[in-house]
Formats: structure tokens, C-alpha cells, sequence
């Protein structure tokens, strides 16, 4: 009997060791998911996707005097460029070149390819920033049919047919971003371990990439997306209407390259257009403002860069206060709606033409529209992407497939790949499919979203924006007017400012009893924070500016206690109406003190004054009547000082009497956040 066991378990034995060689990757995974009734099971981290093998993406070799002009000063200002010193480039047929750095690109013959942009011969400098957190932008030589250009300086030698460029390094420093956020260290600048396949220029602090790498890969644009971009180019003699202002939403799952294609949409619309309407609805990944805002801006110049080279102020913005619309759905979709009316009444159609810039050829009078949608594409997601698809009423509608691992259904076998994608009319809507970027075309292994999240709000917290004349500040008043041209003039960041980290700027001081009418607080475990807590819960948050109509009822401000600080505040007030209010920008909140003391939250006598960060101008600032805090806080790289290196305090604070940080791992149960896993839920309540 006992003979026979053993046969028997030597006989599965075998069959165990045949199948595990035939199939070993399954032997490991089975063998790394032993069960245990004592323990659960350990699953390991996915490793990060690498490409099979490296691809060129620059086959372009600089040789100096045949295919690459250094130019001086005196050369640049012959051509009406300023600058110090540049170089020209000659691509030829089929040749490309891939740059790591920040510069200004300059067409001066022939035709180029960007991201997805045909750019042609213009005194334009589109400013390029190419980190490699994001993938990598390739200028490559397009084809033309005239051979227009400008003049070139006698010591460039070019074929007809080859594409001519200029390239200047700009220094904005949003290089020393990385001091602050140590995550994104070096991303201007190669691998360490790449020195044989990149070519530096050292003088201009630029370096051209060869070969693609896990941590260097370029820009990818799917043929199905530009056959879906085709719809945004004018075609002569077709049978489309022309007269149909684009209104277009783009909507799929995260990771798919929703934002990267409605980003390329955008600079599309741009060849054609002298301004585009960028609506943004995905609050956990902004991609002209910080999260947690719902906002309008008006875009005039090309955009080349990952979210946090470009930080914008809206137009007209509304402040949700969280990565998520989870919470508060209704004035998710309020937002939205009060910002479609802003668009219909407001900027569609301007009332005046904008005289102030020369003519260029592109269509002035009307203004297209862009609209961004979440990621979140399932349940109460899926819902409000319905809804919000229902409000804008688009000319066009582009859908990112998604993958399986998301949920997404899978691509039919019956779909050939020559049809794809599908372009349908239903209700004079335009339908258009496109795929989805792979995995290994990104950098998602490396930076995560919390990663560009973080680095988007401390960007633009250290961001500088041009001085802004009485026209061209953001719109502040609520009533519906006939903006003037100018006020309908793109607002971004031109350079950043990392001299001083947060903790050793200068703010504003702020009177509480005369700066703001109300304070609201929105989000999960809100609801009940006492007045006497609140100066506890707003410092160093970030809040939202907002400026709204003092003239409604819900202005009102209830009568409370103000014993501890001089601030108007209720629990459980809801915000006001997108209707009559707008989002200024968001500020951080430095302190409270008291003007018979300034030492920062004293406890013996009311706060009266605080100090604020933001860079909203003083005379934008004093339209911000309403403090309005959310979940959304300060990454915990932005309360370091920089300047003590890894082992110091806090302005000159040493770390242990730093407060609200913690050095170290914290002890005893329940120290850490516990990680909440939505996968595990049933279908009826993702």
C-alpha cells in the first residue's frame, strides 16, 4: 500500500517537473504565490516595461561648418532675433535630430515635424523644453511644396529641399526645479550611463539624443492619430463643412495618452487658428494649472513640453479642492457648465478683433475648443464624462481605446488595420477612435502621477509670470461683459524662481477682518471642524483665491464666533455657486499670527493677520474675497529648505522642532496610511 502512494506522488511529481519545463515562468510565479492559511499572499512589483531594443531616433551627425552653424551675436541681430550666440541646423531628407534641454526653435526654410505639428518658415520662437520625465520631442525634416524661408546668414550653406533651423538655449531656470524636488534631479541631462550615445553641445547646455533607452524614449504619434487629426487641417475642394468651429472632446482611461493627444489637438488647432479655448476637466492632472481646478484658459502659442513647463492663470477657473470629483459630483458638473456659458457668451466668438498683433493668416475672429476629460472612466466616472460630453455639445469627439488591464473591451478581430480608426456621423457628430500609446512609450515606470502632480504644484508655486497691464489680468468680475482683445491673451509663466525655497520667501500679510468674507472648507471630514480649529487646518494649506458677487443672498455671511481668529467662517457651509464666483488662482497660506504678537500661531490672543504665497499680482489679489480649502496639500518637498542640504533643519530650524514634519519612520500600529485597494470592489460600487 504504501509502495503505491509513493508511485503515485512520484508519477505527479514527474508531471510537475515536465510542465515546469515547459512553461518555467509559470513554475515562478507559482512558486513566489505559495499559500499560507498564516500569512496572505505576497505578490511581487511589476518590473518597468523596457523596450525590446534601442531605437535611433536622431540620425542626424553635427558636423561643424556642413550641416551646423554656430552664430554670434551680431549674426542673430541681422536676423532680428536677440540673443547672445545660436546655432543652425541643416536636416536633410529624412533626417531628425532629438534634443535634451531646454531651447527656442526657430524655422527659417523648409518645412519641420514637432509632436505631432507640421511648423513651417516664421519669425516664431517656440520654446521647447525636452526632459526626460516625459518623452522626448524629435524635430525631423517634413516635406514642402514651396520652397519659402527666411534670410539666412552668409555662413549657412543649405540644400532647397532641406529643412533649416535655429536653436537658442533660453535659461528659465526651470532646470533648478529639481533642488526642490529631488525626484526630478537631472532630467534635463542624460544618464550617466549613456555618455557614448549622446553628442554635447557645452556652450549651449543642450545634448542630442541618439538612441532611445528605458529612461530616454521619444515622442510617439500613433498613424491613428493623425488620421483623426486630419479633421482639424482645412481641406480644399472636400465635402466637409468648413464653417463649423471645432469644438472638440477627447476622452479615454488614464495612461492611454489622453493628455498627450489633447495636447497635440490643441497645437493642431493653433496652425489654424490664432487662439484655441483649453477646457480642463481632468482635476488630478492639469495640464495648465495645479490640480484640483476645473479651468478655462485661452492659449495662443504652441505648446512643447510636459504640464509643468507651462503654467498658465485661466481665464475663468472654479476650485474643486481635490484630484478627484468623488466628493462633490454636483459642483463638479456646475463648474463645467459655468465655464461652457463663459466660453458661448465670452470668447466663442469675440465681440472686438484683435488689432494689436500683426496678421499671420490665421483665423482670428472665432475661437475653437478643447476639451480635456478624467481618466476616470468607470462608475460615477464613466457617469460624469457622459454628462459633461451632454453640456459641451461637440463638433468632434476623439476616444482613446483603452487596454484590458483597465477594463476596457478589447479591440474587435473583425477591425482591419488599415480601416482603423472608425470615423462615424451620428447626430453631425464626428466619432473618431484612436489607439492607445503603449506602455513602453512612456516614462510611467519611472515618474508617477503623484510624481507630475507634486511637480505641477510646486512649479507653479516657484513660477514667475510677465507683468500683466490692467487688460490683461485674469478676469475677476462675475458679471457676463464683452472682454476687451487683450484680456483674451495667454498668461503663462516665463521663467522660475528658486533662489529661495517657500519657508524664506517673502509673503503677503493679509488682515483677516478686511481681506476676506467667508473661509469655506469642502472635502471628506470637513464638515464638522469647530471655528475654534481652524487655524490649525489652514496653515500652510493651499487655498483657492476666489472672487465672487457680493450682491447674492448666499454672500451672506452668518453670524459666529470669532474669538480665536478674525476669519468669517461656518462648518458645513457649502461654497458658492460657479455662477457667481471664479477662482483667482490657489495660494499657500504661511501662518497666522496676531498683531499684538508675531510670533506665528500664538495661542493667548485672536489671529488677525496671515501670511500668503502666490503669485497673483497685488492688484488681482485684492479681488479675492473667499478662502476656500480642499483636500489638495502642499507636497512635503515644498516645506523643505534646500538650502540646509539632506541633514539640516528648516530655516535655520533644527528638524526635531520643525513642526508638522516628521523625520524618519513613525511607530506603533496604524503610524502609516493604509492603503485603500478600489480593485477589490464589486462592480456596483466602483
Amino acid at each position: 500500500m504504501l509502495s503505491a502512494v509513493a508511485a503515485r506522488k512520484a508519477s505527479v511529481r514527474q508531471v510537475d517537473e515536465q510542465s515546469a519545463q515547459s512553461s518555467p515562468h509559470l513554475t515562478s510565479i507559482q512558486a513566489s504565490r505559495e499559500w499560507s492559511p498564516s500569512r496572505p499572499v505576497e505578490l511581487k512589483e511589476p518590473e518597468a516595461p523596457i523596450p525590446a531594443e534601442s531605437t535611433v531616433i536622431s540620425n542626424f551627425s553635427p558636423i561643424l561648418g556642413q550641416n551646423i552653424f554656430p552664430l554670434t551675436e551680431d549674426d542673430l541681430s541681422a536676423m532680428g532675433f536677440q540673443g547672445d550666440d545660436g546655432l543652425v541646423l541643416v536636416l536633410n531628407a529624412s533626417e531628425s535630430v532629438a534634443l535634451l534641454g531646454v531651447y527656442l526653435l526657430v524655422i527659417l526654410q523648409g518645412r519641420a515635424n514637432l509632436c505631432g505639428v507640421t511648423l513651417g518658415p516664421s519669425s516664431t520662437q517656440h520654446r521647447v523644453f525636452a526632459p526626460r520625465s516625459s518623452p522626448i520631442p524629435v524635430v525631423s525634416w517634413a516635406p514642402t511644396d514651396t520652397h519659402s524661408k527666411r534670410p539666412l546668414p552668409s555662413i549657412v550653406h543649405a540644400n532647397p529641399d532641406a529643412t533649416v533651423v535655429l536653436i537658442q538655449y533660453v535659461n528659465t531656470g526651470v532646470e533648478d526645479l529639481s533642488r526642490v524636488f529631488r525626484v526630478f534631479e537631472n532630467v534635463f541631462k542624460p544618464p550617466r550611463m549613456l555618455p557614448q550615445e549622446t553628442s554635447e553641445f557645452p556652450k549651449y547646455v543642450l545634448y542630442v539624443i541618439a538612441n532611445s533607452t528605458k529612461d530616454i524614449v521619444p515622442f510617439t504619434f500613433p498613424p491613428s492619430w493623425e488620421t483623426g487629426l486630419v479633421y482639424m487641417d482645412p481641406v480644399p475642394n472636400s465635402e466637409t463643412d468648413t464653417t463649423v468651429i471645432p469644438v472638440c472632446v477627447v476622452k479615454g482611461p488614464k495612461k492611454s495618452g489622453k493628455s498627450t493627444f489633447s495636447r497635440t489637438l490643441l497645437n493642431r488647432l493653433l496652425n489654424r487658428y490664432r487662439r484655441v479655448a483649453f477646457l480642463e476637466c481632468d482635476v488630478g492632472q492639469s495640464e495648465f494649472t495645479p490640480g484640483g481646478m476645473v479651468a478655462l484658459s485661452i492659449i495662443e502659442n504652441h505648446v512643447f513640453g510636459p504640464p509643468f513647463t507651462h503654467p498658465s492663470l485661466p481665464y475663468r477657473a472654479h476650485y474643486v479642492g481635490s484630484s478627484t470629483p468623488r466628493a462633490n459630483p454636483f459642483y463638479y458638473l456646475s463648474a463645467i457648465q459655468s465655464l461652457l456659458e463663459t466660453y458661448r457668451l465670452e470668447i466663442h466668438i469675440p465681440a472686438l478683433p484683435d488689432t494689436s498683433i500683426s496678421n499671420d493668416g490665421r483665423i482670428e475672429d472665432v475661437v475653437p475648443l478643447v476639451v480635456n476629460t478624467m481618466g476616470w472612466t468607470k462608475g460615477l466616472g464613466a457617469e460624469l464624462n457622459a454628462r459633461v460630453e451632454e453640456l459641451v455639445e461637440p463638433s468632434h469627439v476623439f476616444e482613446v481605446e483603452g487596454s484590458e488591464e483597465w477594463g476596457w473591451p478589447t479591440r474587435s478581430t473583425e477591425l482591419a488595420e488599415d480601416t482603423f480608426p472608425l470615423c462615424g456621423h451620428a447626430k453631425s457628430i464626428i466619432h473618431i477612435q484612436l489607439e492607445a500609446i503603449q506602455a513602453e512609450a512612456t516614462n510611467m515606470h519611472v515618474f508617477s502621477a503623484a510624481d507630475h502632480r507634486n511637480i505641477n504644484m510646486l512649479s507653479y508655486f516657484h513660477a514667475t509670470f510677465p507683468l500683466l497691464t490692467a487688460e490683461r489680468q485674469p478676469s475677476t468680475s462675475i458679471p457676463l461683459v464683452a472682454p476687451s482683445p487683450a484680456s483674451l491673451r495667454q498668461v503663462t509663466a516665463d521663467s522660475w524662481d528658486v533662489t529661495l525655497p517657500l519657508c524664506a520667501r517673502y509673503p503677503f500679510e493679509v488682515r483677516c477682518e478686511s481681506a476676506f468674507d467667508r473661509v469655506y472648507l469642502v472635502g471628506h471630514g470637513y464638515e464638522d471642524i469647530a471655528p475654534l480649529e481652524l487655524p490649525s487646518v489652514l496653515n500652510c494649506a493651499v487655498v483657492g483665491l476666489v472672487a465672487y458677487d457680493a450682491n447674492t443672498k448666499e454672500a451672506e455671511v452668518a453670524p459666529m464666533d470669532q474669538d480665536v481668529s478674525a476669519l468669517p467662517y461656518s462648518p458645513g457651509q457649502p461654497q458658492p455657486h460657479p455662477s457667481t464666483s471664479n477662482c483667482l488662482d490657489l495660494a499657500l497660506i504661511r501662518g497666522f499670527f496676531s498683531s499684538s504678537d508675531p510670533s506665528p500661531t500664538p495661542s493667548h490672543s485672536p489671529l488677525t493677520h496671515l501670511h500668503i504665497l502666490t503669485p497673483l499680482p497685488p492688484s488681482t489679489l485684492g479681488h479675492a474675497r473667499i478662502l476656500v480649502k480642499g483636500e489638495l496639500e502642499l507636497p512635503i518637498w515644498g516645506m523643505l529648505d534646500f538650502r540646509e542640504g539632506e541633514e539640516g533643519g528648516v530655516a535655520g530650524v533644527e528638524r526635531e522642532q520643525v513642526p508638522y514634519l516628521q523625520w524618519g519612520k513613525g511607530e506603533g500600529l496604524g503610524s502609516e496610511r493604509r492603503r485603500v485597494r478600489r480593485n477589490l470592489m464589486r462592480k456596483a460600487q466602483m
